[in-house]
């Protein structure tokens, strides 16, 4: 049986199948995906190289996708929060019954280094809550969520990485605080733990509301079927 929170969240987003799979934005989970045997579609508008052999990568632009109608199986987004032209296009490319989900994750800031860490590099932006697009579409079923909790374990490497992804611009005085915020926690072990939670959210397509002779978008379209 397979522990790894990561592969067990990589697996409900996705299902249980084996599953053609547009992931929207280069990530980690798009190469997690690929190594369970799925086959990945990595695109959008920063996709300039091709960062892992047995996934395929395509540049878009703005929020049409160049893709034929009923191409995939799954779409990863990084938010379902989308304008109502980006949501339909995620209708339009899924098969019937197909997945769209997406995930949030946040962290455990009760842990003592985590506060710590706070204090140097600042506290994270207020979340403001968009207009539920999503549900107003009508073109996805009711969602389902789920959430995984797990430690993960960050050495100097992933801790620097961490700040980066959560702070962008963070400035080289700030990654000096924060190596000695390192240096003084992790002594004896050489790596701090961090706790997160991840928010897990999926809903399958409803394509009885779409035009089937709708037009698709003006560009290269690439056919995955």
């Amino acid at each position: 049986m397979n522990d790894d929170p990561a592969d067990r969240i990589a697996k409900w987003l996705v299902g249980e199948r084996l599953a053609c799979v547009l992931h929207l934005g280069d990530g980690a989970l798009a190469y997690r995906l690929s190594a369970q045997g799925h086959e990945v579609v990595v695109a959008g508008d920063d996709v300039t190289v091709a960062r892992h052999p047995q996934v395929q990568y395509v540049r878009t632009a703005g929020e049409r996708l160049p893709f034929v109608a009923d191409s995939f199986d799954v779409v990863l987004v990084p938010d379902l929060r989308e304008a109502p032209t980006a949501l339909a296009e995620y209708a339009r490319v899924l098969r019937p019954d197909g997945l769209v989900s997406t995930l949030d994750r946040t962290h455990d800031e009760s842990v003592p280094w985590v506060r710590k860490l706070r204090g140097i590099v600042g506290e994270a932006s207020p979340r403001v809550t968009g207009v539920d697009t999503f549900g107003a579409s009508g073109l996805f079923h009711e969602a389902e969520s789920e959430e995984f909790a797990a430690w993960e374990q960050l050495d100097l490497a992933g801790l620097l990485q961490f700040v980066r992804a959560t702070r962008p611009g963070v400035d080289d005085a700030t990654l000096a605080r924060v190596r000695e915020l390192f240096d003084a926690n992790a002594s004896g072990t050489g790596f701090l733990r961090l706790r997160h939670r991840t928010h897990g959210l999926r809903a399958r397509v409803d394509k009885s509301s779409m035009t089937p002779d709708a037009p698709p978008p003006d560009t290269l379209l690439l056919d995955f079927r």
